[in-house]
């Protein structure tokens, strides 16, 4: 069971987001020789492991620099990550936790509006990655937070997903001039 920390975008979740396999419970006397005793195993989702990935890895974590994006998913276009990172350099130097005095946020600079927009089109995606339970918890307290303090993945994620939301580049108007064209 997921459970929502208030005032974070962070998950608890019991035992690591684990699920505890139960182990053989005997003490050494009452053991046969001929017995293994049972070690407790966990075991650990790929939805499980993706969630960690997006809300708790160092690299998601680190809020500074244009990297690599995060997101691979089904809105990312290699052809498109040369543009994506010189969008984010001219954006915000690549600081993903920069609000400007215009009220735009992360290293996209985008729009409340259009940060609160995306978290519905990533929705789908992220169902099948997370599970309909965590995708729905974190998109809707992704809804309630500022672009500029969600995780480097999602943001990513956001920018990839509205850029190629129709076809390659068809929300690029979202992001066409300013200081330099990319």
């Amino acid at each position: 069971m997921l459970a929502l920390i208030p005032g974070s975008l962070v998950l608890a979740a019991p035992s690591a987001m684990a699920a505890d396999i139960p182990a053989a419970v005997n003490t050494p006397a009452e053991t046969p020789a001929s017995t293994p005793i049972v070690e407790t195993a966990s075991i650990v989702t790929p939805a499980q492991k993706m969630l960690r990935l997006t809300l708790f890895s160092p690299e998601t974590r680190d809020m500074r620099g244009v990297e690599p994006s995060m997101y691979r998913g089904r809105y990312y276009r290699a052809t498109v990550e040369t543009k994506r990172r010189c969008i984010a350099e001219r954006e915000s130097e690549g600081h993903y936790d920069v609000v400007s005095r215009s009220g735009y946020h992360g290293a996209y600079q985008m729009s409340p509006q259009l940060a609160r927009g995306a978290t519905w089109m990533m929705m789908r995606e992220h169902r099948g990655l997370l599970g309909a339970e965590a995708a729905t918890k974190v998109l809707t307290r992704l809804r309630s937070t500022p672009l500029s303090r969600w995780p480097r993945y999602w943001q990513d994620a956001a920018f990839s997903t509205i850029y190629n939301w129709q076809g390659t580049g068809s929300g690029a108007a979202h992001w066409r001039g300013g200081r330099w064209h990319c």
